[in-house]
């Protein structure tokens, strides 16, 4: 299955070279809600990801002309430099409403790594797979900037990713979601979810709460030589 997936999403060589540039239009949730989102942060209206190397550029972000980076867990706003931010979120300081900066933490890992699975499938423990209902959970490797180490991917039988169960360890223990990937767009080979809409679940059951909800406009794919 994760074979059929990684052709069916693009093939690994050329996703090793993909660049991708997304435009969100919208954001809501109660997750965003409650970390200020309109407020103490606001959605940017551009990032230039590069997946196969977790890194995440983001255009305007928080005022014109200022540049939030990614990197592979690091962030830095503007010339600052770039620092490992993940360790701010231990203990009581999560229930923090978010900066700027931890908004750009989240966007980051979220946006590099949604866009690498499934090509990073392969590098996880296998947990748990049912062939039946094409169900597979992993652990992924703790240097894995994502929400958490354990998550679950649904497939169709064309290896499409579907749904993703995780915890959103950054926001509570108690954050777990059930992800689904909608309004997927075929671009240059790479299907692309352009409505992404997490919803609370217990257990494996969704829940009518929504978590996230998050559009991005058309995006736009080029490839690296």
């Amino acid at each position: 299955m994760i074979a059929r997936a990684v052709e069916r999403h693009g093939g690994r060589q050329r996703w090793e070279r993909l660049r991708l540039t997304l435009a969100p239009t919208s954001l809501g949730g109660l997750v965003p809600w409650m970390k200020g989102n309109g407020r103490t942060f606001r959605l940017p209206p551009r990032a230039d990801i590069v997946p196969a190397r977790a890194e995440a550029t983001f255009f305007d972000y928080g005022a014109p002309g200022v540049v939030g980076r990614f990197q592979n867990g690091r962030v830095a706003l503007g010339d600052a430099p770039l620092a490992e931010h993940r360790p701010t979120f231990r203990g009581l300081r999560k229930w923090r409403r978010w900066s700027p900066l931890d908004a750009l933490y989240f966007f980051g890992y979220a946006l590099t790594h949604y866009h690498a699975v499934p090509f990073t499938l392969a590098d996880a423990e296998i947990r748990a797979w049912n062939p039946a209902r094409r169900v597979l959970t992993v652990a992924f490797p703790p240097a894995v900037h994502t929400h958490c180490r354990v998550q679950t991917f649904y497939f169709d039988d064309t290896g499409l990713i579907l749904r993703h169960d995780y915890v959103a360890d950054i926001v509570s223990g108690l954050a777990r979601g059930a992800h689904f990937w909608r309004e997927v767009q075929e671009i240059d080979g790479f299907p692309i979810a352009t409505h992404r809409r997490v919803v609370a679940r217990l257990g494996r059951l969704p829940t009518p709460l929504v978590a996230l909800d998050a559009r991005l406009a058309p995006p736009q794919l080029r490839f690296d030589a």
